[in-house]
């Protein structure tokens, strides 16, 4: 936060703490972008410019985002998105002058590509969306005269429309603006010291704690990914580092607890001769750690532990013990490890010198989802709907002219593929055009001063951003575009009408497009998203065993970390649209069932993951690959695929222990295993240890599927 931003902060907190009451957050969030629409148009209206409605419409679509924090380089961006789109918008019209298809469609592609980049974005996509409105908005309807001209002064307007909204942001109560990646990675190693104190509770006890641990990552993940500043003189690389060594230690935590009580939690002592020391300072460092930040204190680093077996007990055991307890012994070894790395770098942030640390050397997470399916659905719709607006653009010419097709393409990334229906958005239109009538007839011509028209608009625009969710309020707000204030002031009964039925006529557009070419009903997405689920997990499966077999080429990378990406976002989908669907129309599906599988998937998710991750490290491990080479997993991708296709899968975790443990003992009476090294053989049991709580965890979603009656979501409605 800037020095002035600290000032106006502390200075409104000085005003509100003197008052009787204090001010929600949304009724806030309503005064400021109140006073920002009201603003839009009292001034170019007191300077004589037109287009005051551009500035309004901007803010509209920035405060639909809804109540964000605002910052210089945030307004800076948008700003640059809205030259940007001037550019392209004013560059083809000079490039067609005379050749409107062409103009058409070329300008209808760069809107596309905008607007996927708007749904890709994981920030702000307002950025992207100006772009593409600002592109429409300079063309002149097809006219020829003084095109340039008009183009720049709907950019200037936007620009102010911008300006307005940032200013009243930062100056006006604002949301503080920062880095929250520590904040975040404090309140996750509070969870994560919670989580290894009851590392030993039953199964259903801890699993109450996962499900919190795996948000608050995926926060984490968005906080480093979005990010403009770091705080501290954090960057963006440092900030990505601290990310992966808490997600580390959440993988080694997850592991250590994944089943009902480990095989060897209660008897490691018995095995392992410095057990209670490397306990002891886990649980201090998870301590220390999670309140560093906040209270500014040095962290206490212990020196690295090293497992110190008794081999003579060890012997006894069977291969699946052994696995157990070289996986449990190395995950205390690598969550010790990573708790020191943390503690350093942690260390180096309080420390009043510049930060520095050593940084992880992987790659950033990219701020863009690329090559989701349905943000490329998403985007193909949005092309549909700017040529369906367009030719009745040019077959009727309705008195808004080209602002059909700019609302109905720009407001199109609200509606698809999104819970927000079309038809409660033409509800809440009926509402505005009610309320805009009577405004219409009754107010607008008895004001005859600025002010006046000032507080009109204050309250017409509070009245939608307190009473609605700011993600609809738009459409309510869009009765003030009906309206037409201008100055001077026409009023025409019959075109207000002829306006009103084109704006109708634009969300019957979206209500179309709502359901075709592509099905949005909840029931029919979440049955996609748990086929494509098991489909990806099955070749992503497949892919971290081409890769640990036979070397990691920069295109099985790419298509690894793509799978990868897309199977915790089809998770997110799952979670998502599991909860739309209205079990009252299907008697044989419970809301709870339903729910309980969706999270069994986003365990056995995690899990794949840990386990694909674990095939790419061990590719240099000769033990673990000549195990691969034998008895390489494909059973478990035959049994993803056919889940893939609804089939179910009988089998039982016994028949699954037996077989594991079967091919182990073939496979160690063929070799020698004293021709390797102890790391290697440790290594070895761990990455069976993972398998196994792999195929647990794919059990469990069987069991769970077992209980849903899948086939009735399959069924019509109507």
């Amino acid at each position: 936060m800037t020095q002035a931003q600290e000032k106006s902060h502390s200075l409104w907190e000085n005003i509100s703490s003197r008052l009787l009451f204090s001010l929600s957050d949304k009724l806030k969030f309503a005064l400021k972008v109140s006073l920002a629409m009201m603003l839009a148009y009292l001034i170019p209206m007191s300077q004589g410019w037109a287009q005051a409605q551009t500035a309004a419409i901007t803010i509209m679509l920035i405060a639909a985002a809804g109540p964000v924090g605002e910052s210089v380089s945030k307004g800076v961006k948008r700003v640059w998105g809205t030259i940007i789109g001037a550019v392209i918008g004013m560059t083809l019209i000079g490039i067609f002058p005379q050749e409107r298809a062409l103009y058409l469609l070329f300008l209808s592609l760069f809107v596309t590509f905008f607007l996927y980049l708007a749904r890709a974005y994981k920030g702000d996509m307002t950025v992207f969306m100006l772009t593409s409105v600002t592109m429409m908005m300079v063309f002149k309807n097809g006219e020829v005269d003084d095109v340039f001209l008009y183009g720049i002064d709907r950019t200037y307007m936007t620009v102010l429309g911008i300006v307005i909204y940032m200013f009243i942001g930062i100056f006006l109560w604002p949301v503080k603006v920062q880095d929250d990646t520590l904040d975040i990675a404090g309140d996750l190693l509070s969870m994560q010291s919670e989580v290894y104190s009851r590392k030993d509770d039953q199964t259903r006890k801890r699993e109450v704690l996962y499900a919190p641990l795996r948000e608050k990552e995926k926060l984490l993940e968005q906080s480093v990914a979005t990010s403009d500043a770091g705080e501290r003189g954090l960057s963006i690389e440092q900030r990505n580092s601290l990310m992966l060594n808490i997600k580390e230690i959440n993988e080694h935590l997850m592991l250590l607890s994944c089943e009902a009580k480990a095989d060897f939690d209660a008897r490691q002592r018995d095995y392992i001769e410095n057990f209670d020391r490397v306990e002891d300072e886990i649980r201090k460092l998870l301590a220390l750690l999670k309140s560093a930040i906040k209270e500014g204190r040095e962290v206490a680093i212990p020196v690295q532990w090293q497992p110190v077996y008794d081999f003579g007990k060890i012997k006894l055991l069977t291969h699946l013990e052994r696995a157990a307890l070289a996986s449990a012994a190395s995950d205390m070894e690598k969550l010790h490890t990573a708790l020191r790395h943390l503690a350093k770098k942690f260390n180096a942030i309080i420390s009043p010198y510049p930060t520095h640390f050593k940084l992880s050397g992987s790659p950033n997470p990219s701020a863009f989802h690329w090559f989701d399916p349905e943000d490329m659905k998403g985007a193909l719709i949005s092309f549909l709907i700017f040529w369906t607006t367009t030719i009745f653009w040019i077959v009727v010419n309705p008195p808004a002219g080209f602002l059909v097709v700019t609302l109905a393409t720009a407001l199109s990334i609200l509606t698809t593929f999104s819970p927000l229906k079309p038809s409660l958005l033409i509800v809440i239109f009926s509402l505005s055009f009610v309320f805009a009538t009577v405004m219409y007839i009754l107010v607008l011509p008895n004001l005859h001063y600025g002010w006046e028209l000032g507080l009109f608009i204050f309250l017409y625009a509070f009245i939608g951003f307190y009473f609605i969710s700011p993600k609809i309020s738009i459409f309510f707000l869009l009765g003030i575009a009906l309206l037409g204030i201008n100055n001077p002031m026409d009023y025409n009964f019959n075109l207000f009408l002829m306006i009103l039925f084109v704006f109708y006529l634009f969300l019957f557009v979206l209500l179309l497009f709502y359901y075709i070419p592509f099905s949005t009903k909840p029931e029919v997405l979440f049955l996609m998203m748990k086929n494509r689920f098991f489909h990806l997990s099955a070749k992503l499966l497949q892919q971290s065993g081409q890769m640990s077999l036979y070397g990691g080429t920069w295109w099985r990378k790419a298509r690894a970390k793509q799978s990868r990406t897309q199977l915790a976002a089809t998770v997110q989908k799952m979670q998502l649209w599991s909860g739309k669907i209205d079990t009252g129309y299907f008697d044989t599906v419970d809301e709870k069932d339903l729910a309980a599988f969706v999270k069994a998937c986003e365990s056995f998710a995690y899990l794949l993951q840990m386990a694909a991750r674990r095939d790419i490290q061990m590719a240099q491990n000769p033990l673990v690959l000549s195990f691969w080479e034998e008895n390489r997993a494909a059973a478990l991708i035959d049994l993803l695929a056919y889940s893939a296709e609804g089939k179910s899968v009988e089998e039982e975790r016994g028949q699954i222990r037996e077989k594991m443990e079967s091919q182990l003992k073939t496979f160690f009476a063929a070799l020698k295993p004293d021709q390797y090294s102890e790391e290697e053989i440790v290594a070895f049991y761990e990455t069976v240890f993972v398998y196994r709580n792999m195929w647990l965890a794919f059990f469990n979603c069987q069991e769970l599927m077992k209980k849903l009656d899948f086939k009735a979501l399959k069924r019509s409605r109507f």
